[in-house]
């Protein structure tokens, strides 16, 4: 069932994208806020227990719905699976823009790509400044950006939610990727997010343990659909002295690096980057496939 899930996730996605903005999102960061702000005493054993109540209960509480259906029908059962993987999937929130920054630097306006990229980068870098980047480096970091994404928002969350029961573990990585990022992120000009602290080291180190595996699969998968033998090079060279979640993304760029057209960086190059994020997540459908296939013979 849970590959007739991501059949239907998909599709749904390719006839209606979750908008980055939306009720979930919104009642999601809310709840993390309002959480931060009663439980945030300046010690960083607060940001442990705040952690519980959103990532912890967001889980059970996913898990619990999903057992209660499963226990009255299958079909409610792939309905409740369907109905969070598309809130936590997210192929399109990186394809999209990049296809746009692509179609505008293949018209020649480097300012309309420049702005498409800034306006993305922003969602999780308030302080982004583009004006500094030639074509080739929007290029660049735009197929950088956009792989580390394809790997938050759809293959870190396809590996949760096929190692725990129903979709409890796409939440648990949805969610613990979104307080790594909002419980430290340094607040915009009249943001009112929660301002980085020891709150919110525990949310960044919890994500790098949970992210630990899924970010070397990914990046094997991309090693394979693209330039395998340039990837195993450059992990070999690779320093290991930044923070983990740091060392998965270089990983997951080290891997992608021939396949995905970083070595020229061109707006040809964009689409390449998209075909292999496609061709990874076929790779990930016929693994799965199989192995319900076998479990099914079995």
């Amino acid at each position: 069932m849970s590959w007739l899930a991501l059949i239907l996730t998909l599709l749904l996605e390719q006839v209606r994208a979750t908008p980055s903005t939306n009720p979930v999102y919104a009642g999601v960061t809310a709840w993390s806020d309002k959480v931060a702000r009663n439980l945030n005493a300046g010690q960083a054993r607060h940001g442990v227990y705040g952690w519980l109540l959103v990532v912890g209960a967001g889980t059970a509480l996913t898990g619990l719905v999903f057992e209660l259906a499963r226990s009255w029908h299958w079909l409610a059962a792939l309905a409740v699976d369907v109905s969070v993987l598309f809130f936590a999937l997210g192929f399109r929130q990186f394809s999209h823009p990049i296809t746009a920054i692509q179609t505008a630097l293949e018209q020649g306006d480097a300012d309309k790509a420049r702005r498409v990229f800034a306006e993305w980068r922003r969602n999780t870098d308030p302080e982004f400044d583009p004006t500094e980047l030639d074509e080739a480096e929007i290029v660049r970091q735009s197929i950088e950006f956009g792989l580390l994404a394809s790997h938050r928002h759809v293959f870190g969350v396809l590996f949760w939610f096929l190692v725990l029961p129903g979709p409890s573990g796409a939440v648990l990585y949805r969610l613990s990727e979104y307080l790594s990022r909002h419980w430290n992120r340094p607040p915009a000009a009249g943001d009112a997010g929660v301002p980085p602290d020891l709150f919110g080291q525990f949310a960044l180190k919890a994500y790098a343990w949970i992210d630990w595996l899924p970010a070397r699969l990914t990046a094997m998968g991309f090693a394979i659909v693209g330039d395998f033998e340039g990837a195993i090079y450059c992990w070999r060279h690779m320093t290991v002295d930044s923070k983990p979640n740091v060392v998965s993304g270089r990983i997951l760029i080290a891997s992608a690096q021939e396949g995905a057209g970083l070595a020229e960086p061109g707006p040809e190059a964009l689409r390449s980057a998209v075909g292999l994020a496609w061709r990874a997540m076929i790779l990930w459908l016929l693994l799965l496939l199989l192995l319900t296939l076998a479990a099914a013979l079995a």
